[in-house]
């Protein structure tokens, strides 16, 4: 047997899917090898990462130690439950309907006994010549009395628990659909083998994972607009969730995005064979070519969408990340939710209103601003408040120091925009060249009593293949289009004025050879 002690939690490293808990604190310890108990732990401690240090001295030996706690009468007693509570009733109301059943039978033996004494003393009395009708009528009336008493007694006690016996498997029957079943206690310990040449008070720290806890970060938008412009109050929290039986109170709280199950190994090279073949006459004499919707690949801004096939949880870049509280917490062992603040950080901010017609007839309050914050954005949802109040939820994506951050902010009543397309296809007989014009049409609508600048983004075909041909017709768009983009990003900025409604028109044309299949 060893010393048993007490160590706080005073430092938690909480990863994506379990936690780091290090537990510290000063140990009186005598001089030379001594066993030590650490009791408290979790007892979903995992063995294999349990490490120990002592101040001034060495560790020979440190493992974790469970014993199952006997269940005490007393603690029997305390039901978590109505369904316990009302079996515990049923239970007593049975056992005391099986003592009366005893005490009635008891009760009914002795009154037989009484009424042989009875015929007994008749007989005899009566061959005596002392003959006592009126005393033995009387007798025998009280004992019919009390037998026809006994006997309602004993049917309402058989009544009785049938009644009870039934309504007790009923409740049995259904106390598992109520309640949990009964969990064994178990006492973990930290057993550690200490070595000290001196003795006195040391320091000893025991740091350990447990599973059953996770976190996740989130955030909260707020843009405001003051006489010196416009700017976005970022603040990043960490929602934290624990079931570890173990409560860390008063704590340092830390938040990795490490992923140590996931291993260090590469994945094994297989091999990939290419073989080269001759083309054949059709594949000579057509291309084959398919419209495709493609995201855009930047980082920084929201509209580029990562992959479809990233792991899920939480998105960090590639590159793990350790963020601290500044502040101790508490966080229960309840498995509810709790926030801890991280950071935050005010941005100056650009705002304007934009409209994607093919996506919405709505039109956005889009906010842009830099990332000056202490660290990194990892990918979360992100709560959007303006002056009027809350306005809705986003995604944040994962955004590096410095990088550009677009949020949308809500949209505005008094603006609408609506779209409408018109495919036209020619094809030259001499050259068999096909030809398909896109006629897009845009109506804007301002319904307020202001004028209001209005930026609108539509999209055009980008090919990759020579045989294909994509133009847009400036001489038919108006009005002009402020910005194309590489990407086919269509870009016109304009003015709603009040009570008004304004048309755009964008014509495009996709040109493609007479060999070219699929369009």
């Amino acid at each position: 047997m060893g010393t048993l002690f007490t160590l706080p939690v005073v430092k938690v490293t909480v990863l994506e899917d379990r936690a780091l808990v290090e537990r510290r604190g000063e140990i009186p310890l005598s001089t030379g090898p001594q066993r030590l108990l650490i009791q408290g732990l979790s007892p979903l401690a995992v063995d294999r990462s349990l490490q120990a240090k002592v101040s001034g001295g060495t560790i020979s030996q440190a493992r974790i130690r469970r014993t199952a706690l006997p269940v005490t009468p007393e603690a029997q007693r305390v039901h978590r439950t109505q369904v316990g509570q009302r079996i515990a009733e049923l239970e007593e109301d049975a056992r005391r309907a099986d003592a009366e059943a005893s005490r009635l039978d008891m009760r009914k033996r002795l009154l037989e006994s009484a009424r042989a004494d009875l015929f007994r003393a008749i007989s005899e009395q009566t061959g005596a010549g002392q003959a006592r009708p009126e005393s033995w009528r009387e007798q025998l009336e009280t004992l019919r009395r009390e037998q026809a008493s006994v006997d309602t007694a004993v049917t309402d006690n058989l009544r009785r628990r049938s009644e009870v016996t039934s309504a007790l498997e009923e409740v049995k029957a259904s106390r598992p659909f109520a309640e949990p079943s009964e969990e064994l206690k178990v006492e973990v310990q930290a057993e550690l083998e200490v070595g000290h040449p001196t003795g006195g008070p040391a320091t000893v720290s025991v740091t350990y994972l447990v599973p059953c806890t996770a976190w996740r970060p989130s955030y909260r938008a707020t843009l405001a607009r003051d006489a010196a412009g416009e700017s976005v109050t970022l603040e990043c929290e960490a929602v934290v969730w624990q079931r570890t039986e173990e409560e860390w109170k008063d704590v340092e709280l830390a938040f990795s995005t490490a992923r140590p199950t996931l291993g260090a190994t590469p994945p094994r090279l297989q091999e990939d064979r290419l073989w080269l073949r001759d083309k054949t006459e059709r594949e000579r004499q057509v291309v084959e070519v398919a419209i495709r919707e493609e995201v855009i690949q930047t980082t920084g801004e929201p509209g580029a969408a990562r992959g479809e096939d990233t792991l899920p949880g939480m998105d960090d870049g590639g590159e793990a990340l350790t963020l601290s509280s500044p502040h101790r917490a508490t966080v229960p062992s309840d498995g509810e939710p709790y926030r801890v603040p991280l950071f935050q950080f005010t941005a100056p901010a650009k705002s304007e209103l934009l409209a994607c017609p093919e996506q919405s007839v709505l039109v956005h309050r889009v906010a842009r601003f830099d990332n000056t914050g202490p660290s990194v954005l990892l990918a979360g949802p992100v709560n959007l408040v303006r002056t009027s109040g809350y306005v809705g939820r986003a995604q944040l994506r994962f955004t590096g120091k410095g990088e550009r951050v677009k949020l949308g902010f809500g949209s505005e009543d008094a603006l609408r925009v609506s779209r409408t397309e018109d495919q036209g296809r020619e094809t030259s007989r001499l050259t068999g060249r096909k030809v398909t014009t896109h006629k897009v049409r845009l109506f804007l609508s301002n319904m307020g009593a202001q004028a209001v600048p209005v930026a609108i983004e539509e999209r055009i075909p980008v090919s990759e293949v020579e045989s294909v041909e994509v133009q847009l017709l400036r001489e038919h768009t108006k009005p002009a289009p402020s910005r194309v983009s590489e990407d086919g990003i269509v870009r016109f900025e304009l003015t709603a004025a009040p009570r008004s409604q304004q048309e755009l028109a964008m014509d495009y044309v996709v040109t493609s050879a007479s060999k070219v299949a699929g369009l």
